[in-house]
């Protein structure tokens, strides 16, 4: 098992549905009450524990925009010397 698989099962094994009682949501092992969508929250600590935030997604593609435009020019100066 990978590292990355086994934190997340970790994280799941963490935050298993306790009960759910009508009108006041579920509740998770990890202490949490009245969740209303306990495999959404359960999606928020594996996103909170390995550190996906938007702010990283934004900074890769930032530096996947700069590769392209850097393979871009490398693809154009090539085909320039080839004429």
């Amino acid at each position: 098992m990978t590292n990355l698989s086994g934190t997340i099962r970790d994280i799941i094994a963490d935050h298993r549905a306790a009960r759910h009682v009508a009108g006041s949501g579920a509740s998770c092992s990890c202490g949490a009450e009245g969740l209303s969508d306990h495999p959404a929250h359960v999606a928020e600590q594996i996103i909170d524990r390995l550190g996906l935030k938007p702010e990283k997604i934004d900074e890769a593609k930032k530096q996947i925009r700069y590769a392209t435009a850097w393979l871009n020019w490398e693809l154009t100066t090539l085909e320039g010397a080839q004429c």
